[in-house]
């Protein structure tokens, strides 16, 4: 495939470093041609901005400079959750293709107005939700569509881990809180699974109401017809990450992936070319058509992935017209406002 000329814009999101990182290393599929820093961010984030300009070795120029580069094709939105829909939507003004990272702004009508702009300037519309790409959710869904697990009534989605307080206090401006944050990534895994819920039940708290004033622990009830699906997410957990899990439950078998994802290495980006990436497995148990408490299936270790690149590299192709279409305009707004139902902010 053709290259395709990129900037990126903010270093405020989590995965911001991570993603630059993956389309640095990909020098067959983009060129970066720079990294945009809103004047927001310059002193939140310098840290950050010194990693990808003296480390990753991108060209740092204002927002304004960026989108009048030459023949820039798309703009990888990183800045805060607060700012991702503005900057979008500043950016797709110049007519170049999005991926802007999850889950966009905490304003439905901000959302919802990208959404429209970019369909109605048949625009990519790429987000940042990585475990659309993690190779095992992307077989578990195959196994759900080809009927493998019977008839789905259950979902069972956790996403867990420990953050500092400062981290929890951040949440605040957030309806849902870690709902919001991290929560988004399973609702989109229950939505593609099981469609639109007859009914979203939020049950959001805080843990510790004397320490911070944000909801760090999530639970969401989606009601279908035949079920009952859950997400749970928590930022006091200790040991919370390995315990990031999917179980599908259906009238002909269960598929589990636990731990979501495992890191592979202790290394943290791959800077300049060198040859270890960011990689991550999965763990994976199937039963099917077992009806006795004495049977059991052991945990299958999956390939090595990067988190990132794959969902990059599909970003590329769509721009370029060789992917397939999965992730419709209408599926993000639907989807996004089940995300803010089940942060009780709709």
């Amino acid at each position: 495939m053709r290259k395709v000329k990129v900037i990126q814009i903010g270093v405020g999101h989590d995965h911001a470093i991570d993603v630059l990182d993956s389309v640095v290393h990909m020098k067959d599929v983009f060129e970066v041609a720079a990294l945009a820093v809103p004047e927001s961010e310059k002193t939140d984030f310098s840290d950050k901005i010194e990693i990808c300009t003296q480390k990753i070795g991108v060209n740092l120029l204002s927002v304004e400079e960026a989108l009048n580069l030459d023949g820039v094709e798309g703009a990888i939105i990183e800045t805060e959750e607060v700012n991702l829909c503005r900057y979008a939507y500043i950016a797709a003004q110049k007519g170049v293709h999005i991926h802007m990272d999850k889950p966009g702004s905490a304003v439905y009508g901000e959302f919802e107005a990208l959404i429209k702009y970019m369909e109605q300037n048949n625009l990519v519309m790429s987000i940042g939700y990585m475990y659309r790409f993690n190779p095992e959710i992307k077989k578990a869904i195959e196994t759900v569509k080809n009927g493998e697990l019977g008839e789905i009534y259950s979902v069972e989605a956790q996403m867990n881990c420990e953050h500092s307080l400062e981290k929890e206090r951040w949440m605040s401006r957030f309806p849902g809180g870690m709902m919001f944050f991290l929560g988004c990534h399973l609702i989109d895994i229950i939505y593609r699974l099981q469609g639109e819920p007859t009914e979203i039940i939020p049950l959001n708290t805080c843990t510790d109401r004397s320490a911070i004033d944000a909801e760090n622990f999530g639970m969401a009830v989606f009601k279908y017809n035949n079920g009952v699906s859950f997400v749970k997410v928590c930022d006091a957990e200790v040991g919370g990450f390995m315990r990031r899990q999917i179980v599908i439950c259906g009238t002909k078998g269960t598929l589990e992936i636990r731990p979501i994802e495992k890191w592979l290495s202790d290394n943290i980006f791959s800077y300049n070319g060198c040859t270890e990436r960011k990689n991550m497995c999965s763990y994976v148990r199937k039963v099917t058509n077992v009806r006795n408490w004495s049977s059991d299936s052991a945990f299958e270790q999956s390939i090595p992935f990067n988190r990132y690149d794959s969902m990059m590299l599909s970003y590329a192709r769509r721009i370029t017209g060789e992917a397939e279409e999965v992730y419709t305009y209408d599926y993000e707004l639907e989807l996004y406002k089940i995300v803010l139902k089940a942060c009780g902010g709709m």
